[in-house]
């Protein structure tokens, strides 16, 4: 059965008439009469009743023009998903990414995204999150990679996933030789943490649970990447938080332990405006929200 001739029965069906239909269609009336006659031969029965003006279905042509929209429906929306796969190989995309994800998934993602689509023209650049976000808005980048949702005009953006924090402790530090340590065991320590304003959730989530534990906390603005802060606290500054996915990371003179009693945790996202994008960056940012919230 040829899809053609599904296409000319809906036209006809939605047209009413064989005239308003072949005008449609850019054919003459009889060769849809031809069409038309030839689909209700293949299916065995009576689809137009022919006799009415305008033309009417019968009962089997009613449920079947039903079943056809379905069929064409669908045979449009896998050409349309093979023409943005097709058009995703060219154009380009220009990717900001904050330090503290350049060792998550979002840094895989953009890889694998290469690998799939060697033809599209990607780039990546590791930006602190004011700049970044002034990036963002002024056009310079297309996607940020961001632990925050900027106050952009026409922005969207999705959690891309979450992830509980660690404590990262100095060698020989008392708390070493515990696998978990409770935020109440934190209270007279110096706390490492980037801005508020690069990763407010994450900074929230950290001062909140130390307000559980019964103390306010100790801390110390720093700017970088989680292993920055690690490299501070192996220089005796303090104490620093990092997502367990970075624990594999680990530098020379620290040590990262499961933090309890209560957990704090830290959430990344994805954001851009979606009017900037060509088909590479919605190709991208489909493939990192499937990579990232799948593998965390």
């Amino acid at each position: 059965m040829e899809t053609r001739r599904l296409e000319a029965f809906v036209a006809l069906v939605d047209a009413g008439g064989f005239r308003q239909a072949a005008d449609e269609l850019f054919i003459t009336q009889p060769a849809l009469s031809q069409q038309i006659a030839r689909l209700e031969k293949d299916v065995g029965v009576q689809l137009i009743d022919r006799t009415t003006r305008p033309i009417t279905t019968t009962e089997a042509g009613r449920e079947f023009y039903f079943r056809c929209r379905n069929v064409l429906d669908s045979m449009r929306e896998v050409s349309q998903l093979l023409s943005d796969a097709r058009d995703a190989q060219f154009g380009r995309v220009r990717i900001g990414i904050v330090p503290a994800m350049l060792f998550a998934s979002p840094a895989r993602a953009v890889r694998t995204f290469q690998e799939r689509f060697p033809e599209a023209e990607v780039s990546l650049r590791s930006i602190a999150t004011s700049t970044l976000i002034e990036e963002l808005d002024q056009g310079s980048v297309d996607v940020a990679v961001l632990l925050t949702r900027p106050p952009i005009k026409d922005l969207s953006s999705v959690d891309l996933f979450s992830d509980d924090y660690m404590v990262c402790l100095p060698s020989g530090h008392p708390l070493e030789g515990q696998d978990e340590v409770s935020f109440a065991e934190l209270r007279d320590e110096r706390l490492i943490q980037g801005i508020r304003s690069a990763n407010p959730m994450g900074f929230d989530s950290v001062v909140s649970a130390c307000m559980s534990a019964g103390f306010s906390p100790n801390s110390i603005d720093a700017y970088g990447s989680y292993l920055d802060h690690a490299g501070l606290v192996s220089a005796g500054m303090g104490v620093s938080f990092a997502p367990q996915s970075f624990a594999h990371l680990r530098p020379n003179g620290v040590s990262y332990h499961k933090l309890v009693n209560p957990s704090a945790s830290m959430t990344a996202s994805i954001s851009w405006v979606p009017r900037r994008l060509d088909s590479v960056g919605r190709a991208f940012v489909d493939h990192c929200i499937a990579e990232c919230t799948t593998g965390g």
